[in-house]
């Protein structure tokens, strides 16, 4: 597998979207440069915005990704009314694909905001329906397994998952649908081999990118480096993380020490994966020729933390620890590390105790990889200095 970091890019988000709107207010009738200001708010949580965007007159009729982004506006906004109204967008989506995946992207939207409004039954059939028209549907899948596994049925994941990967599927969702289900049937070791951490994780200290003579160095200059950087925000919705400042694309504007980590990273983890077993394990059958390192930045304050997540866009993650508080490197308790385990909100208190978990303390310099169905989750440090880490997906490119 060849690695590459992701390209690097100009603007920030914000910056761009700056462009983007003074575009539109010159074209104010141009449907691309609307959907893409939109998609720019969206990701920026400008929802109200995003929304205003797609319903003004000028606008005129959306096709299927402008319904598409005014669902996601109102799914997230998440005001008296939305739910439905996005509903209603996900339903003209759905009436205006012209492929398979567009039909199955609106039915999975449709079928969340069914969920939301207890349509259970219909939102399976939806869902079923979605992964029927394009069995890559990652959405779908993760949807339609929450639902299963919410009343009991996790016999039917793994009938289900069966059927997506005699279809050639091996998407993170599906690997961490099989992981859940096996728990919450008690086939523990089943759950255990579909990450097998101990087999393909990787935890070593990163060697100093060409012309730093030691990673403490470096690592100094990069934390400089992130807190003057384009994107650098508060919180982000729809993320695991809670009380944190982060940055969405590492490789913006001038950030040369960023790219070097990136391209060091990117080397790093085309070594790991060339030292991998050629097992027939599935996740490993499931790499690319190519892929894409993605990365962003979080930096944490004594109270945040991150909840019980796995990266649903990845094949393999990772993280690398630019700086960590005192208190956490020469701690004994679990505040400001990492866990790896299962949800026992997902799979019950009992299987989620039997699967365990894998308790890892931060140290500066420490470079993380695993797959990317891999759940995990951080605690809070509750220390005054910030916890600052670079995380990363292996994309399939």
């Amino acid at each position: 597998m060849q690695i590459r970091p992701e390209p690097a890019k100009a603007l920030s988000a914000r910056q761009e979207c700056e462009v983007v709107r003074a575009a539109v207010a010159r074209n104010p009738a141009s449907a691309p440069l609307r959907l893409r200001l939109a998609r720019l708010l969206n990701q920026l949580d400008a929802f109200d915005e995003a929304i205003a965007v797609l319903t003004a007159p000028a606008a005129g009729m959306l096709d299927c990704a402008g319904c598409l982004a005014l669902a996601t506006a109102r799914f997230a906004r998440d005001q008296p009314g939305d739910t439905a109204l996005a509903c209603d967008a996900a339903t003209h989506a759905e009436a205006l694909a012209t492929t398979d995946a567009e039909r199955s992207a609106a039915l999975a939207e449709q079928a969340k905001a069914l969920l939301r409004m207890d349509g259970h039954g219909v939102a399976r059939d939806r869902l079923s329906e979605a992964l029927r028209l394009d069995p890559s549907n990652a959405n779908a899948c993760r949807r339609l397994v929450t639902e299963l596994l919410r009343t009991g049925e996790a016999e039917a994941v793994i009938v289900m998952t069966d059927r997506l990967a005699a279809q050639g599927i091996g998407h993170a969702r599906l690997f961490a649908a099989r992981m859940l289900a096996f728990a919450r049937l008690g086939r523990i070791e089943e759950a255990r081999a579909t990450t097998d951490l101990p087999a393909f994780r990787y935890r070593q200290p990163l060697a100093p990118p060409p012309g730093w003579a030691d990673i403490g160095t470096f690592n100094t200059a990069l934390v400089e480096e992130l807190k003057t950087h384009p994107g650098l925000r508060y919180e982000r919705h729809g993320t695991a993380s809670h009380g944190t400042w982060r940055i969405d694309a590492l490789a913006t504007g001038a950030a040369p020490i960023a790219r070097a980590l990136l391209a060091q990273i990117a080397e790093t983890a085309e070594r790991h994966v060339a030292a991998l077993s050629d097992s027939t394990h599935p996740w490993l059958a499931a790499r690319a020729d190519h892929g894409e390192l993605r990365s962003w930045c979080v930096i944490t304050e004594g109270d945040g933390f991150e909840q019980w997540h796995a990266h649903p866009f990845g094949w393999m993650s990772g993280v690398y620890y630019a700086q960590v508080p005192d208190a956490v490197i020469t701690g004994s308790d679990a505040g400001g590390c990492i866990a790896f385990g299962l949800p026992d909100g997902l799979i019950g208190p009992e299987m989620a105790a039997r699967f365990g978990e894998d308790l890892v303390r931060p140290q500066p310099g420490l470079l993380m990889l695993f797959p990317s169905h891999s759940y995990h989750r951080t605690f809070p440090h509750g220390a005054t200095d910030r916890r600052i880490c670079v995380s990363f997906d292996i994309w399939p490119a």
